[in-house]
């Protein structure tokens, strides 16, 4: 008799504590009146996990964070976001990552300042094998190299779908790429990684043999999709932006929790761009991400 799955979808990768600021203009050399500021959780898969169970979904994130202030603060908001976090390697003495986002009000875009701190990375030895397995699917970053490959590897053997958010070119994205099963990449991860600056060229150059989907984002023009046979286009919903930090991070969690719950690709493209778009009306990487209910009826009203 097949195990049920304790978890929908698990993350590993980079957490951090992201300092938000809202501001008339982003200043060079120059001083500005902050018109509303933030903090929060925040970083790639992370901020996915986060977003898939505030849809609705069971989740845990694995990575690894310090034992400071900022850590605990990380840990937190994943936990008070109903993610389980009992995975999360925590490192004594170390300085948690940190960025600092700068948000332009008239147009919702947005300049970043990280830092990784001092943490240690999640070694593969520190994974609970039994966690990997339990899942319908398992979504990385690209951060945390050497033990997203170790756990992809466990998760294809186990029958687990394996997604990549691929948005920064490290050592070992080579590798991940090739165990993947799902692929969704930046517009700027795409264009360096395959030479091509045609979206829908990328998509297919993305697409290997392990593939069932691989996909470009182009942020406010949508996104485009391929799996093997057919290409699918999304466009992006058209609301008023007040921070676009997060976007995408969030589009990855939405997409995978649509496709952990029977979405076709297309579905999936559109409901991810629904719940992103709704992310972008409030302050924060997480603070707009809607419920399960509020994107259903959003998507119902825009169909």
């Amino acid at each position: 008799m097949h195990k049920p799955h304790k978890y929908d979808i698990i993350g590993l990768g980079f957490c951090g504590l992201d300092y938000l600021c809202l501001t008339p203009y982003i200043p060079a050399d120059d001083k500005v009146e902050a018109l509303a500021t933030l903090i929060q959780g925040g970083g790639p898969a992370a901020t996915a996990i986060f977003t898939a169970a505030r849809l609705g979904a069971r989740t845990a994130f694995l990575g690894s964070t310090g034992d400071d202030e900022r850590g605990k603060s990380i840990i937190s908001g994943l936990h008070n976001g109903g993610v389980d976090t009992r995975c999360i390697a925590i490192r004594p003495g170390s300085e948690s990552p940190s960025a600092f986002c700068w948000i332009e009000k008239s147009t919702g875009c947005r300049s970043i300042v990280w830092n990784r701190g001092g943490v240690r990375p999640i070694e593969p030895q520190e994974i609970d094998v039994e966690v990997i397995k339990s899942a319908k699917l398992l979504h990385l970053d690209g951060h945390q190299t050497k033990a997203a490959i170790h756990c992809a590897q466990i998760a294809r053997d186990n029958g687990v779908i394996v997604a990549i958010d691929a948005g920064t070119i490290v050592p070992g994205i080579e590798k991940l790429l090739e165990m993947a099963n799902i692929i969704i990449a930046s517009k700027k991860f795409a264009e360096r990684f395959v030479g091509e600056s045609d979206p829908e060229k990328s998509a297919k150059k993305l697409f290997g043999a392990s593939n069932y989907f691989s996909a470009v984002t182009i942020g406010s023009e949508g996104s485009i999709g391929f799996d093997g046979n057919h290409v699918f286009r999304q466009s992006a919903f058209n609301l008023e932006v007040v921070d676009t930090t997060g976007a995408g991070d969030v589009f990855h969690g939405a997409f995978a929790y649509k496709y952990v719950n029977g979405g076709d690709w297309q579905a999936c493209l559109r409901f991810a761009a629904a719940v992103a778009a709704l992310k972008c009306t409030k302050l924060g990487g997480r603070t707009g991400i809607p419920s399960l209910s509020e994107a259903e009826k959003y998507l119902k009203e825009h169909e």
